[in-house]
């Protein structure tokens, strides 16, 4: 990694806490608040790990503050998760154990920088922007049977609104017509955020989805982007390291039991 690591670290951060930010906008109903170095993304979907309170800096009063964060939550009755970096602030995470939030798990945010295009003239299958409600419908599809998902919290998640966002891009992949994969694209400060990389699981060992992670990766680049960023599954992250990718977020979440 050529580039400054304090600066990697920044741009992933800003593209991450934005990606979400975005996301909350495009939902109906949804809401994004922003207060005192956190920012509160709520989906209208009652599952935690969709509604989030991001720690964007040191906070001045970290109980104080994320107490706050919290009571916008509970006023909707809505599930929730704290993220805070690794290293950011300490205190911010003393006060999630004192509040009844215990750490859950880690989410690694990793960075490619520089940027580069690691695409290969024999892909596994053929990639196509979505532009209209059928290549939508395949989408959200793939992401349903992939994830494991309820569609109509899919739908929520990925509607038509988000066609028409100007730092968004949906994509398919297709084998022998039928689609397979997905991945999504979200462009910031001339950063790449990649996003919902999804394949079948008849379809998973193949290569898919590191050719879905460097179609999007590539097309921020020629969108002026200079680094991309993503936030790893524990079965994607050994994809991203292959491709170049390294760990340099460790976003460490904190949740109520319950909420688990």
């Amino acid at each position: 990694m050529s580039t400054d690591r304090a600066e990697v670290i920044r741009r992933t951060d800003q593209n991450y806490f934005d990606m979400w930010a975005a996301y909350g906008a495009l939902v109906d109903g949804g809401e994004v608040r922003e207060f005192d170095g956190v920012r509160c993304v709520w989906s209208t979907l009652p599952v935690a790990m969709f509604n989030n309170v991001f720690v964007m800096r040191p906070l001045d009063d970290a109980r104080r503050i994320l107490s706050r964060a919290i009571a916008f939550f509970d006023a909707l009755e809505a599930p929730f998760v704290i993220r805070v970096r690794e290293g950011l602030d300490p205190a911010a995470e003393a006060a999630c154990e004192a509040l009844g939030l215990p750490y859950s798990d880690t989410v690694p945010g990793m960075a490619l920088a520089p940027i580069r295009d690691g695409r290969t003239a024999d892909d596994p299958v053929r990639v196509e922007r979505v532009r209209d409600d059928a290549g939508l419908d395949d989408h959200i599809g793939v992401i349903v049977e992939a994830f494991a998902m309820p569609r109509a919290a899919a739908e929520r998640i990925v509607n038509r609104r988000t066609l028409d966002a100007l730092d968004s891009e949906l994509y398919v992949g297709y084998d022998d017509g039928h689609p397979v994969a997905t991945v999504g694209l979200f462009v910031s400060g001339r950063t790449a955020g990649v996003m919902n990389v999804a394949c079948l699981a008849s379809h998973r060992r193949r290569g898919i989805g590191e050719a879905m992670t460097w179609h999007a990766v590539s097309r921020g680049a020629a969108l002026g982007a200079t680094l991309a960023a993503l936030q790893a599954s524990e079965m994607g992250r050994p994809v991203y390291e292959r491709m170049g990718f390294e760990l340099v977020s460790p976003y460490r979440t904190f949740v109520r039991p319950e909420f688990r």
